[in-house]
């Protein structure tokens, strides 16, 4: 086989550049900071090709050939900083590839079908845009690492938990965003009523519950709400959540189909059951005795009041299913970095 050279662009993350996404020391302290899921997983990604004869480099790195073809993680925002890239997007639109991470209401730009004409490909995990024509079935890549976590005893769990930044979507691109809605308001109406009706059994982490949203002018000006059940930032978010019997698990976007991020997978790992809410056909992916459906429920008050209900013995048939379901080598191989990295080769790549 003749060497391949690809090239990948992390669009919106400043630091990847110079293969530095690559680099496994730059790569936990990128994560740390941002908790992007996938970035852990793109060093093995290029050791991977890098052992089928493919080199994968940040498009800064000089190449002896020209690269077969150009992988994009999302489009770029329309900045100045951008028109690089903007550049080679719109003049060599037979070797691009792009996966859409974003959901619309992060980067409403990847979903704009105008841009669409400059890539041979697009992969999203949104199932109604899937022809598989143009457009192609991904699935967001998971970290393997804590998936043997050991569960604790359920007498020595606390009760429930929230793990999120506190971020807003930037109010510009809510217009642009075609579909779907927004789960980032409800996330805020779950932790108002958990800290008025049970503050002592509620615990909030993540970070920027201590500050002013990023593009929130009014909470700059006039102060922000502080919450008495944050507990500040944390390091080991599997390890965390080992320690509560629940999680509440919001995705960033529900009302579409397919669109399910790490925050589920999280709680697996950590043998902590989810509560969720995201995408609309969830039973299609996940079974549904390996966690509890906010959908289910009228109100926050209905649900506290089903959650008070579950004893031991409920609550491990929970674990015990979850288990099982972490077992299932199709799920694995569906879900997490080993397939992920095949599926860049085989599907994404077309090399056999």
């Amino acid at each position: 086989m003749h060497k391949k050279f690809v090239s990948f662009f992390h669009n919106n993350i400043k630091t990847s550049l110079q293969n530095a996404i690559f680099d496994i020391q730059i790569n936990k302290l990128e994560y740390q900071m941002t908790m992007m899921p996938e970035l852990p997983i793109y060093a093995k990604l290029k050791t991977f090709l890098k052992q089928r004869d493919i080199c994968l480099n940040t498009y800064d790195i000089p190449t002896v050939k020209p690269p077969y073809r150009n992988i994009h993680i999302d489009l770029p925002y329309p900045l100045p900083s951008s028109f690089p890239v903007w550049k080679i997007i719109l003049s060599e639109r037979k070797k691009n590839i792009l996966l859409c991470y974003e959901p619309p209401i992060v980067n409403p730009f990847n979903y704009m079908k105008i841009f669409h004409h400059f890539f041979i490909k697009i992969y999203t995990c949104i199932d109604e845009l899937v022809d598989n024509k143009k457009y192609f079935k991904f699935r967001f890549p998971k970290l393997s690492r804590g998936i043997n976590t050991r569960p604790k005893k359920f007498k020595d769990k606390k009760f429930l938990t929230l793990i999120n930044s506190n971020k807003l979507p930037f109010c510009p691109f809510k217009p642009l965003s075609f579909f779907g809605k927004e789960l980032y308001s409800e996330r805020i109406k779950a932790i108002e009523f958990f800290e008025q009706n049970t503050p002592e059994k509620f615990f909030l982490y993540g970070k920027g519950w201590n500050k002013p949203k990023k593009y929130n002018v009014k909470e700059k000006i006039l102060g922000f709400k502080k919450y008495s059940t944050y507990k500040g930032e944390f390091v080991d978010k599997i390890e965390l959540l080992s320690n509560f019997k629940y999680c509440l698990c919001f995705e960033n976007l529900t009302n579409v189909n397919g669109y399910i991020t790490e925050k589920i997978f999280d709680c697996f790992k950590a043998r902590c059951v989810p509560i969720y809410w995201g995408a609309e056909n969830i039973e299609k992916y996940i079974p549904k005795d390996c966690f509890i459906d906010f959908r289910d429920f009228k109100d926050f008050k209905k649900l506290l009041a089903f959650l008070d209900s579950i004893d031991e013995t409920k609550y491990n048939s929970y674990i015990k299913n979850i288990e099982m379901l972490l077992t299932d080598k199709n799920f694995i191989e569906s879900w997490f970095e080993d397939g992920f990295v095949k599926f860049f080769l085989e599907d994404v790549l077309e090399i056999k």
